[in-house]
């Protein structure tokens, strides 16, 4: 009996130590589970304190790398991609000179297949000088005696032989039979020194310097080498000839100014040049078959009105410019237009800066645009569908409307002042910066200015100032009456020989 209570006694005592051990793992199990909780939670939001870490500086890397292609871009603008002069290119930069054609990835000279050409030969009434060149000697095969065969290969050649001509020029003198009064023929103006240089040598002279740009004491020592010695033109000489010149052709000056005012199409261009160390500025005005320059001191309305040609414009005439806004001045009458190709550069400077997508893709219309009216002009059309027109408009409102929405958003510091700017010039100048698509008469750039007025940055990076306002006027005038000359299939040596003979070819036999 004693043993049973006492296993018994044992059966309890190990019951309850059992469920006290039960009891125990229940506490460790929650107390498990509590810490695998508060473990997941703890990593949960590590987890997404690392993952808004990482997001956050994903996003500071992609802002700084959206400023580092931002900074780029504006470091590579030049005149190629924006409005930026070639003459405004930093210092350690290379130039480069505004090219709207692309190359078609083809070797230089003739392609394969391409008919080779050749000079034909001489008209037998057209030879000047013939050089016989007969064999000496023996005969190279056995060494016999050569006789002729009154047979001859003929080969010509072009040549220049510059020959220095002393002319002299004799007046006879006549007596009259009733009452022995002397006379003789009037001596003009360009002989009347005992001796004087020719008209030619002074219109080489002259072109060496306002289309060669080749400076005064060259000119003289080129004259000089030219002619074996012969000639030997003073520098002062040569620099008169410039005055002389440009005092011939005052008439010439405003008769062309008249003409030009008659057209129903004016480009017109200014550019910076350097006067005796000041800012000053060559303006061009012209189409096709005009080039008309003028100079002055300042770039300025007052040296607009000087020229005395916007002003003279009537409502039937449309000027091309680069966006000047002094033709909007409400005193002139005239229509305007404004180059695309500064309003590409403008876009593709701003795309640069924001990288916004409106101006892109408003660039890319833009050319797309102007090559489908290439084809269709290739082929005779005069003018787009008006449906064409239509969606033109409709997708140009659409990106300026995206250019609004977009100028919103952040971006570099001072590219989003130039993007409302330029967003607000095209919505104020819309029709003039478009009007070409409505009118295939209408040119789509300013390029015919740009490429009169690149002769005198050409002149610059030689002579690298005129001494004066006066000198730059001449230099103007000039190259008014050569390029004139030339745009209308007038040989310049002949047209300067005329102006210094004395008697310059004129307005009305250019366009007689």
């Amino acid at each position: 009996m004693d043993q049973n209570a006492s296993i018994y006694a044992r059966f309890e005592k190990i019951s309850a130590e059992n469920l006290e051990l039960k009891d125990r793992i229940l506490g460790y199990q929650g107390k498990i589970h509590d810490l695998k909780v508060v473990h997941k939670k703890a990593l949960q939001e590590q987890k997404d304190f690392y993952d808004g870490q990482i997001a956050e500086k994903d996003a500071v890397i992609k802002a700084l790398s959206d400023k580092c292609a931002q900074y780029a871009a504006a470091a590579a603008h030049d005149g190629t991609n924006t409005g930026i002069a070639t003459a405004a290119t930093p210092i350690g930069k290379k130039k480069v000179i505004p090219n709207s054609r692309r190359g078609a990835g083809k070797k230089r000279g003739g392609q394969p297949g391409h008919a080779k050409h050749f000079l034909p030969p001489f008209e037998q009434q057209d030879v000047t000088e013939t050089v016989p060149h007969n064999l000496a000697g023996a005969c190279p095969s056995c060494g016999g005696r050569l006789i002729g065969s009154g047979e001859s290969v003929a080969k010509d050649e072009y040549d220049v032989v510059i020959r220095t001509v002393k002319r002299r020029h004799e007046y006879n003198i006549c007596l009259c039979a009733d009452c022995g009064a002397e006379a003789r023929q009037p001596i003009p103006g360009n002989l009347k020194e005992q001796n004087q240089y020719g008209s030619q040598v002074q219109a080489l002279a002259l072109s060496l310097m306002n289309t060669g740009n080749v400076a005064i004491n060259k000119v003289r020592t080129l004259l000089s080498g030219m002619t074996g010695g012969d000639i030997n033109q003073s520098e002062g000489y040569i620099a008169k000839l410039q005055r002389r010149a440009a005092i011939g052709l005052e008439i010439f000056m405003s008769e062309l100014k008249i003409e030009l005012v008659h057209r129903s199409l004016v480009y017109w261009d200014d550019t910076v040049i350097m006067i005796n160390t000041s800012h000053g500025c060559l303006r061009f005005y012209g189409d096709e078959t005009i080039a008309y320059y003028t100079a002055h001191e300042h770039k300025d309305m007052e040296s607009i009105d000087d020229d005395g040609v916007l002003g003279l414009l009537t409502s039937k005439t449309t000027a091309m410019h680069d966006h000047n806004r002094a033709n909007y001045n409400e005193k002139f009458g005239f229509q305007n237009i404004e180059c695309n190709q500064h309003l590409q550069r403008d876009l593709q400077k701003n795309s640069d800066d924001t990288l916004h997508s409106w101006s892109g893709n408003l660039k890319e219309l833009i050319s797309v645009t102007i090559h489908e009216r290439k084809l269709r002009a290739d082929k005779g059309d005069r003018e787009f569908p008006a449906e064409y027109v239509h969606k033109f408009k409709e997708s140009v409102a659409q990106m300026f409307a995206d250019g609004w929405e977009e100028n919103g958003l952040p971006t570099r510091k001072g590219a989003a002042d130039f993007e409302k700017a330029l967003l607000a010039r095209i919505g104020k100048y819309s029709d003039n910066y478009f009007r070409w698509v409505e009118d295939f008469s209408l040119p789509v750039t300013n390029n015919l200015s740009e490429r009169g007025l690149r002769c005198i940055k050409s002149h610059m990076k030689i002579s690298g100032q005129f001494a004066n306002v006066t000198t730059a006027k001449y230099y103007a005038i000039i190259k008014t009456y050569i390029e004139t000359c030339r745009k209308n299939g007038i040989n310049e040596m002949s047209a300067l020989s005329r102006l210094c003979a004395g008697f310059p070819i004129s307005v009305s036999e250019i366009f007689a």
